[in-house]
């Protein structure tokens, strides 16, 4: 990222200056998230000419400094990994869960997943946290806690939870997703409308009111064609519209709400969920494990001075920029490169809001990395990950592209998947395998690069000074 995103995600003036990050893009969200209800999102582009570090504007949105100690819970100290137990002990999961859910706008989906009144899907958060989103008969999409106001069964199924078994077995419940017209649950049979009014609720005493005993709703908000929803059980969600605005700014340029989904991968990560963030503040594993993004994009941070230098030449040519250090080129798509994929030719058509090839490529996150999106001409893959547990994420990935666009004709699933696939997968590896590290007795907080590690390091300070002490 630019100097000017790593302004406005709190770092010290005495880091170095050329510690940028491959997806940097969690930190402003880590950042700004010093109380509950503070959102940030954080946008970086890669443009046709860009400036140097030290002369680049400053950031959309402007994240307070994290507070930083030198020592905190556990003797832990600034500038180290954090302690083996808030990765897996279930008291502190429970906390960052609670948290999460209070302070954050989680994005669930595009809303292309339910174009038709009574198409519903169940979102999934945390260790028990269930909910309904839906397109009422008028179009509008809602979300509501997937728990009948009876006697708190369960309405929908989860996807992973298995049918009731056996020829005589007459229970009925509504799919993880579908099409339906009302909502029953399979208990005692309370049933609701698309707006999750209570219609039917059998041999109730009298005085009973159907009107005081509806779903109850999740605070929810439909922008840019992506559905977000936050947990918290107050009226008053956290600010949306005024930490988003980048975001929005994003989904305009892109055209996000037209497009359509042309593949999309759920992935289940055996880990905690800081390790996931983690490895997505950095990039000083790229060069040794993601040889096809690095070979994409300008991500390898390994390269000597001298490749660099020979880089930098490349890039300015293809670009056509003046920018004049290896850094101002960071995370571009690099010589021969039109977009993401493995060999650098487009897999797809064009997006409606592209007219030519730029070779840009943007980038834009919400929340802890809840969402994030990497845009390209011809499509956007857009992640979501989600904390289920102590040692469990669920991550759900989507590949948007024109919404005309026809498999087997315009594009390949498969290559237009490639890259991304690729390297989440090795993502996937690298964070389990850590994990399992972490649980051994043998692990101790380990200490950070000072020049490729300070996002991780931010973090650390950020979540053992604000989350640990919730």
């Amino acid at each position: 990222m630019h100097e000017l995103q790593r302004k406005s995600h709190g770092m010290t003036n005495n880091q170095d200056p050329n510690n940028v990050s491959r997806r940097a893009f969690t930190v402003s969200s880590v950042a700004a998230i010093t109380a509950p209800g503070l959102l940030g999102c954080s946008e970086a582009e890669s443009r046709d000419a860009a400036a140097p570090p030290e002369a680049a504007p400053s950031a959309a949105v402007t994240a307070p400094v994290a507070t930083s100690q030198t020592k905190a819970s556990g003797g832990w100290e600034e500038g180290t990994s954090i302690p083996a137990e808030y990765y897996f002990e279930p008291e502190h999961y429970r906390r960052d869960e609670r948290f999460m859910a209070d302070s954050l706008w989680l994005m669930v989906d595009h809303e292309s997943r339910i174009p038709k009144a009574g198409d519903y899907f169940t979102f999934e958060f945390g260790l028990g946290e269930s909910v309904i989103i839906l397109r009422d008969e008028k179009k509008v999409v809602r979300a509501f806690h997937n728990v009948c106001r009876h006697r708190g069964s369960r309405i929908c199924r989860n996807g992973a939870e298995p049918e009731p078994e056996g020829d005589q077995v007459t229970i009925l419940q509504l799919k993880s997703s579908g099409n339906t017209p009302l909502i029953r649950c399979p208990y005692h049979a309370w049933t609701y409308d698309l707006q999750g009014g209570l219609t039917k609720a059998s041999m109730m005493p009298k005085g009973f009111d159907l009107s005081k005993n509806g779903l109850l709703p999740c605070h929810l908000r439909v922008e840019g064609g992506h559905i977000f929803i936050n947990l918290s059980q107050g009226d008053t969600p956290p600010e949306f519209d005024a930490n988003f605005a980048p975001y929005k700014t994003f989904a305009t340029e892109y055209g996000l709400a037209d497009l359509q989904v042309g593949a999309r991968h759920a992935y289940t990560i055996k880990a905690n969920w800081k390790l996931l963030i983690e490895n997505f503040l950095e990039c000083y594993h790229c060069g040794p494990a993601h040889a096809t993004l690095v070979t994409t994009h300008n991500w390898d941070y390994g390269l000597t001075d001298d490749e660099k230098a020979y880089r930098h030449n490349e890039l300015k040519t293809w670009l056509g920029g003046q920018s004049k250090d290896w850094w101002s080129y960071e995370g571009k798509l690099n010589p021969g490169f039109v977009t993401g994929s493995l060999d650098g030719k487009p897999v797809a058509p064009l997006l409606p809001t592209r007219k030519e090839w730029s070779h840009k490529t943007t980038d834009m996150t919400t929340g802890l990395s809840t969402g994030y999106w990497q845009a390209y001409d011809d499509y956007v893959v857009v992640m979501r990950f989600t904390p289920r547990g102590p040692e469990l994420i669920d991550c759900d990935v989507l590949w948007l592209i024109h919404p005309d666009a026809v498999e087997g004709k315009d594009f390949e699933a498969a290559n237009l998947m490639a890259l991304w696939e690729t390297t989440f997968r090795e993502d996937i590896y690298l964070v389990e395998n850590q994990h399992r590290g972490v649980r051994s007795g043998g692990y101790r907080s380990g200490s950070l690069s000072t020049s490729v590690e300070s996002n991780v390091a931010d973090f650390g300070v950020w979540y053992m000074n604000t989350v640990a002490q919730a």
